[in-house]
């Protein structure tokens, strides 16, 4: 019987892989666009029922996203957008994208990506691979994300994996 990271690695393989993104701000949604145009189906997953709206009739509200690019990704059944976080246990990808403001202490506010997870926390399921977008610490993944996903019972790297892309704020 096929591990979880290959049935994984195979629904991507062959585009398969239903991916979901967190936060459709200035990161998330040049990428749910680009997983559209990857050929994936590609949901965005936002707290801003207006973003949502603007997607799912096609409108870009980010200048580098054209209009143009999310309609067709729409009209194609390759793009959407959603304020139900239900939803995510559908996905076999999830990319949080959200804001990580920082204090005045300089360091990052993590809280929009606690909430984040604890809605992904609520959802997962075995075969799930949850990536962080985010700028932030690293050690992040370790230290927040998978404590919260491990209190569901699954496992890193069996049941579920975890990664974290690293982006590099210049002030």
């Amino acid at each position: 019987m096929a591990s979880n990271k290959d049935k994984l690695l195979e629904k991507i393989a062959s585009r398969d892989a239903r991916i979901g993104v967190i936060g459709l701000g200035y990161v998330g949604l040049p990428l749910v666009v680009e997983f559209g145009h990857g050929g994936f189906v590609s949901t965005g997953f936002e707290v801003d029922q207006r973003k949502a709206d603007a997607i799912n009739r096609g409108e870009s509200y980010i200048p580098d996203v054209p209009t143009a690019h999310v309609a067709e990704l729409v009209k194609a059944g390759k793009l959407s957008a959603t304020t139900d976080f239900s939803g995510l246990k559908d996905q076999d990808i999830i990319i949080i994208c959200v804001p990580t403001p920082l204090r005045k202490t300089k360091d990052p506010d993590v809280s929009f990506i606690l909430s984040a997870s604890e809605k992904i926390q609520a959802t997962l399921k075995p075969g799930q691979l949850v990536i962080l977008e985010s700028t932030t610490y690293p050690g992040t993944t370790d230290e927040v994300l998978k404590p919260m996903f491990d209190e569901t019972g699954l496992k890193l790297d069996e049941d579920y994996f975890l990664e974290q892309c690293f982006v590099i704020r210049w002030e």
